[in-house]
């Protein structure tokens, strides 16, 4: 069904290239991919599209699984470097850390990419469901026009260029074939096969199939009109349904997801005097990994659940605005970009290692010192900003264009039904269609729609040509820079309606308009439903988790400080020789291993693995799978994000540290 490869499958004929050798093509292999790939499971894969083997997929989960072992094999030498023979006597908690991840992690990635093409074959379905309104609106519109059931499904099938249509034009090809006895028993066995996912549809499906036995045209429009009700009300009533229970899934993700694990850092400095030892690398696994894991496959299970409802408009490739960009070129401009801004912060943290504090002088001792520079600026926020100008930077140069070009693309959409109405009314009168064109385009001047409407009276005028050469031609048609579906599927029926009937082409426009007005109070119906579920998030992504996370990591760093002083007052003043109890007392104080900047990179990279997931989350929810929406709100959040971190780090540290210093 798709058309280019898809990256799964790309993905899957390159590991097979190079890493062949981990699976032989033998009895043991075969006994494998028939346990973990039974039919059903062939069935699934068939449906997707995929051209890609059990073997191969087999191969690339182990493969992955593989490399996440290493990695966190290697990260596992590192920990047990810094700790050498120690590690599980001085910190067991970090070592059983060491050991769920290292058996954890291969194990979820491997079943995710196991069972990824059973969640794209979900995800296909899904997203057909939200083509329904598209195609049912072009059958109910042709045969408003035209009573022919067969050639309304035809021109469904040939104007859309969503999936839904591609299941009608393998429906039709089935009928030419024989395998159908007619377009009634075609349209049965349709309606039959999508009721199993939509109710609704196949309602619809039925309505539109006995329209077209309805005898006179009042009869008929009133059934057709029952039959985009029904579909409609129908998205309206899954869509609702979906928004009731997504009020507990939210509040898991933004109390055990954001609120507690936030709240939570400011109390680990504290953790020593009840005799826990928390480490940096302990913080790292279940801030930076666990956590976001499974915030991860939560999200993930919510969106799977999510309902389609009107799918984003379709931008090919090859559109003007968006064909200059190259997007690994911009990549690697944007990683340079980057990396050039992180430089500062990975030469600051690695300075300390390579300079001991006895030793630095002048700048040296500045920047090694503890107290020096990072007592007003964390140094590893430079870390934390390189991420995010290279993200940001990609995702405004390459989707910037995206977005605007389907924002043109939808406005010129909500200005066509006021057009077309003006257009139809100016038929009735017995007007020329380039007269016609010519006054609607007065009419609604100063929309897009009114250049595209003027063009094509003035091409009717000037050129005399033929309403469908003035509209399509592809060397001066008014709609060949008009890439919207919606709008040219329309203007075919008006072509093919006006040879027949102007009045009754006319007739047709105005209820088309009244149909196209209603398709878009629906969607902006269900836009606002789901957004007043997901601005919450959104606000959260944006202002309140870096505000709380950064009003909690100047908190860590007074709290650091008050310790270390009371640490050092115990030893040098209270504590006498021999004093093996209160000593005790007082190096539980010291927070093992823990300095304020590497808190500061910790929790600034899950504030930044909150914003991706988050972003997406709310995306998914109030757009669907529509990737240059989320990539541009990712390149809006993530900026804006690390400024009130940073902001928040320094004005607490600041007014924290002038707190230490009048008590």
């Amino acid at each position: 069904m798709n058309q280019e490869p898809h990256w799964f499958v790309e993905a899957s004929q390159q590991v097979e290239r190079y890493f062949s050798w981990l699976l032989p093509d033998n009895t043991r292999t075969k006994k494998k991919i028939a346990k973990y790939f039974p039919s059903e499971y062939v069935d699934i894969l068939n449906f997707s599209g995929m051209e890609i083997t059990p073997r191969q997929i087999l191969l690339f989960a182990n493969v992955v699984a593989l490399f996440s072992f290493l990695g966190m094999f290697l990260f596992d030498i590192v920990v047990m470097l810094h700790y050498g023979s120690s590690l599980f006597t001085q910190d067991p908690l970090t070592a059983l850390l060491m050991i769920v991840l290292s058996v954890l992690l291969p194990v979820v990635l491997m079943n995710l990419v196991a069972s990824y093409p059973k969640t794209y074959a979900k995800y296909m379905k899904i997203h057909s469901l939200g083509d329904i309104p598209e195609v049912l609106s072009y059958l109910v519109m042709y045969l408003k026009l035209v009573p022919n059931l067969e050639n309304s499904v035809k021109f469904a099938a040939a104007e859309s260029s969503t999936s839904l249509a591609c299941d009608l034009k393998k429906m039709l090809w089935d009928m030419e074939i024989r395998l159908y006895h007619g377009i009634e028993d075609a349209l049965t066995s349709f309606a039959s096969m999508w009721g199993k996912w939509s109710e609704p549809f196949k309602r619809s499906l039925h309505l539109i199939r006995s329209s077209v036995q309805e005898r006179d045209e009042a009869s008929r429009t009133v059934t057709l009109n029952r039959a985009l009700d029904v579909a409609l009300d129908g998205t309206k009533e899954m869509m609702n349904d979906f928004a009731t229970k997504l009020h507990q899934p939210t509040m898991v993700i933004y109390s055990i997801g954001i609120m507690i694990p936030l709240s939570l850092v400011a109390m680990l400095p504290a953790a020593g005097l009840i005799g826990m030892r928390i480490t940096i690398f302990q913080v790292f696994m279940l801030y930076d990994v666990i956590l976001p894991l499974f915030l991860l496959l939560y999200m993930r299970k919510i969106l799977l659940s999510r309902p389609a409802t009107f799918n984003p408009p379709n931008i090919p490739d090859d559109h003007p605005d968006i064909l200059y960009i190259h997007k690994y070129r911009r990549l690697i401009m944007s990683l340079i970009l980057g990396s050039a801004v992180a430089f500062p912060g990975a030469v600051f943290v690695i300075m300390p290692y390579l300079v001991p504090l006895e030793e630095a002088q002048g700048v040296l001792q500045y920047i090694v010192d503890p107290n020096g520079l990072n007592g007003l600026f964390p140094v590893t926020l430079f870390l934390l900003w390189g991420v995010a100008v290279a993200v940001t930077t990609y995702c405004f140069s390459v989707y910037y264009p995206h977005k605007k070009v389907r924002d043109g693309i939808k406005q010129i959409e909500r200005e066509f039904s006021d057009a077309l109405y003006i257009l139809g009314k100016r038929i009735a009168e017995d007007k020329s269609p380039e007269e016609a064109f010519m006054y609607a385009a007065h009419t609604v001047e100063g929309a897009k729609i009114a250049e595209v409407f003027s063009q094509t009276g003035f091409t009717l005028t000037a050129m005399h040509t033929n309403l469908d050469d003035a509209l399509f031609s592809e060397e001066y048609g008014s709609l060949r820079l008009v890439y919207s579906d919606r709008i040219k599927a329309i203007m075919r029926l008006f072509v093919e309606g006006i040879k027949k009937s102007q009045r009754a082409v006319s007739v047709s426009l105005i209820k088309i308009a009244d149909h196209l007005k209603e398709l878009q109070g629906v969607e902006t119906k269900i836009k606002d439903t789901l957004y007043s579920l997901t601005s919450t998030l959104r606000s959260t992504a944006a202002m309140f988790a870096p505000l709380i996370a950064g009003v909690t990591l100047a908190i860590t760093k007074l709290i650091t400080t008050i310790l270390e002083s009371m640490r050092g007052k115990i030893s040098s003043d209270i504590l006498p020789s021999g004093s093996g109890v209160l000593s005790s007392v007082a190096d539980a104080f010291t927070l093992e291993n823990v300095r304020p900047e590497y808190f500061v990179l910790v929790v600034g990279i899950y504030i930044i693995e909150l914003v991706f997931l988050l972003t997406r989350f709310t995306n998914g929810i109030d757009e669907g799978d529509d990737k240059p929406a989320f990539m541009y709100s990712l390149g809006k959040t993530l900026p804006t994000s690390m400024i009130v971190l940073t902001l928040t780090i320094i004005l607490g540290q600041m007014l924290f540290s002038q707190i230490i210093r009048t008590s």
